[in-house]
């Protein structure tokens, strides 16, 4: 396995993190093609101004359809999560590709990745695991383990897909399911792209996991990894060099938290991090902060979480403002619509405009069927009332539409 290509997906602020990630693998693989999934909407001049030794792409160079209306739908964290797959689809696609790898912004690579290509010749898939052991206190269960139930099994700043047909399959199976349910809504089931791993090993052949102690070190399994330092300076993980390390939750304050948690406020991990801080220090120096590009209307005012979750759930609003960035009523109709959204309710999310208007041939065939029997009149009435009662007249109109059909 040769021919590897690896990404990573960012918005503008993250550029600093993505300049240590990338310093960190032209050390340990040159060899692997670098890109950089830039998840704003620059122009050219301002592109040339990142001066990383990677391709860049954006999010209007995947092939997304609708991808601006779409992109309103997400958060900053949302959308660079939910562009992820299409990356992957077209880089697999290239003449010059067997096999993608994906690592988060916040990852710092340590030594070779040996284990991840060897892998690569022998499955379709390779994941790693937030936990590879059982953890041995109540408190562990509750910090470690119930988190990942919710949030998911295996952690997606790091996935590995190649060319065989079960990789190809599963770029476009995460692909859709991304397209409409990439959303950070823990209580309905969802985390982002995260949760959607979990079926992964059920519906895809190929899949390997990825349990070595020494790959995807984070706060909350780095307690089992036994980090020492080894000769020369390297850091070993179990014994074996440590492979790369997830600084997840740095500028929240959750990693020290969970290492003070752990009990570890000292020792390697903490040696990892406060050199990681001063590599950041250095590397921001060259990217002075810019605002989101899709944090703003046209006209500069600042979009609200809640007006992203309306638009998305609301199939009359995306009709009615088919560009929400440059609509001057936008706000004020979101806003009215949010309102009337039960937050247990899952919508299908952004529907591709074609699918959108009433498909007249489908409500007409209910009616004749009804026409001919009574019953099925009743119980065309009383089912239309449930959901008028659970999604209100514009969850009955999504129903009744084509993005309402099982159409991915």
């Amino acid at each position: 396995m040769s021919r590897i290509h690896v990404f990573t997906s960012a918005a503008g602020n993250y550029l600093p993190k993505v300049k240590v990630l990338f310093d960190s693998l032209a050390v340990h693989h040159p060899e692997w093609q670098r890109h950089l999934l830039l998840v704003e909407d620059w122009p050219e001049e301002q592109c040339e101004g990142v001066a990383l030794d990677a391709q860049l792409h954006q999010p209007r160079d995947l092939d997304i359809p609708d991808w601006r209306p779409w992109a309103f739908c997400h958060s900053m964290v949302e959308l660079c999560t939910a562009v992820k797959p299409f990356m992957l689809k077209q880089l697999l696609a290239r003449e010059d590709c067997d096999a993608v790898v994906y690592l988060d912004p916040d990852i710092c690579v340590f030594s070779v990745l040996s284990d991840v290509v060897a892998a690569l010749n022998n499955h379709a898939i390779l994941l790693t695991p937030h936990q590879s052991a059982p953890e041995q206190t109540l408190s562990g269960v509750m910090a470690n383990e119930l988190t990942s139930l919710r949030h998911g099994t295996y952690n997606l700043g790091f996935i590995a897909v190649s060319t065989a047909d079960d990789g190809n399959a599963f770029a476009q199976w995460w692909c859709q399911r991304a397209y409409r349910f990439n959303r950070d809504d823990v209580p309905n089931g969802l985390f982002t792209d995260q949760r959607w791993m979990d079926l992964v090993p059920g519906m895809f052949g190929g899949v390997g996991i990825m349990r070595q102690a020494h790959l995807n070190v984070a706060s909350w399994n780095a307690h089992q990894r036994d980090l020492t330092w080894g000769a020369g300076g390297q850091v070993l993980a179990a014994g074996a060099p440590l492979g790369f390390y997830h600084f997840t939750g740095l500028d929240s304050g959750n990693h020290d938290a969970a290492m003070l948690y752990a009990g570890q406020p000292d020792g390697v991990q903490a040696d990892l991090v406060q050199n990681y801080r001063e590599a950041l220090t250095e590397s921001e120096r060259h990217y002075p902060h810019k605002a989101w590009s899709f944090g703003e209307l046209a006209d500069g005012t600042a979009v609200d979480a809640a007006w992203r979750r309306a638009y998305r759930d609301d199939a009359v609003l995306q009709l009615r403002f088919p560009d929400p960035w440059r609509s001057s009523d936008l706000v004020g109709a979101c806003e009215a619509a949010a309102r009337g959204i039960s937050p247990r309710y899952i919508s299908p999310g952004y529907a591709v405009r074609d699918d959108q208007a009433v498909d007249l041939g489908r409500v007409g065939s209910h009616l004749m069927r009804s026409i001919k029997k009574p019953s099925a009149w009743m119980g065309l009435v009383k089912l239309a009332s449930r959901i008028v009662g659970r999604e209100g007249w514009r969850g009955l109109r999504r129903r009744m539409s084509r993005s309402g059909e099982e159409r991915m």
